[in-house]
């Protein structure tokens, strides 16, 4: 029996996992019994605000704590600071460091994803929906950046190099641990996974250089170590 509702985002393959937001949290529910209600980029703004109540952005991922009087929690990070402490019975992604894993967290999300999403951000705009919805996210996307999406997304190996510069510290620990926190999974490793499955999920050719951007398996080695924590089987999906 599912003990969380988790509220994912949607494009136009069904069922395809691939928001790098969301991803963080459905990775980080592997332990806890969970379903999945779907939205997208049209319904969210309706149908999260009938959750949260508070006024805030309408976003995605955001829970209902179903054991817990349908307590909704939204964003990732709040979602698994509060996971940690409502279920402390399941593994913990934090393992007594918390600050360590928001200084990679905020690192990841600033210093990472910006070049992943640049690698994949057109291939989103032309998969998110109906033609209507797909010219919305076109002109919204293009609107916050100042530029099309074309332009934004820049030139491939001006984005892997700078990838490439970024990843060059945590290419450096998994050179000697299992995972970015030493010898168990930890919520660094949740974040740059979701970031990497953002990828593997729209641009599976990309997802290669990504893999293979020092010539070694280094990174393919680890992110084949978090695939149970990638495809948990503790979904009931709606």
């Amino acid at each position: 029996m599912a003990q969380i509702r988790f509220y994912d985002l949607e494009i136009n393959q069904p069922g395809l996992i691939w928001s790098p937001n969301t991803c963080k949290t459905r990775f980080a529910l592997n332990n806890i019994p969970y379903e999945t209600k779907w939205v997208n980029f049209r319904n969210l703004h309706t149908i999260i605000p009938s959750i949260t109540k508070s006024g805030k952005r309408p976003t995605v991922p955001i829970i209902e704590d179903l054991a817990h009087d349908n307590k909704p929690v939204q964003d990732s990070w709040d979602i698994a600071v509060y996971l940690e402490e409502a279920y402390p019975d399941t593994p913990s992604l934090f393992h007594g460091n918390i600050g360590l894993h928001k200084f990679f967290y905020d690192y990841a999300n600033s210093k990472i994803l910006p070049f992943l999403f640049k690698l994949v951000v057109s291939r989103i705009a032309d998969n998110c929906g109906p033609p209507q919805l797909v010219k919305w996210f076109r002109a919204n996307r293009e609107k916050h950046f100042g530029q099309t999406l074309e332009r934004f997304s820049g030139e491939l190996s001006d984005n892997i190099t700078a990838l490439k510069n970024a990843l060059t510290p945590v290419h450096n620990v998994l050179k000697q641990h299992l995972f970015i926190t030493g010898d168990k999974v930890g919520f660094a490793d949740v974040t740059l996974a979701s970031y990497f499955a953002m990828v593997h999920a729209i641009e599976p050719d990309k997802f290669e250089l990504v893999l293979n951007i020092y010539n070694d398996d280094i990174f393919r080695n680890w992110w084949n170590r978090t695939e149970q924590y990638r495809t948990g089987n503790n979904d009931a999906r709606l």
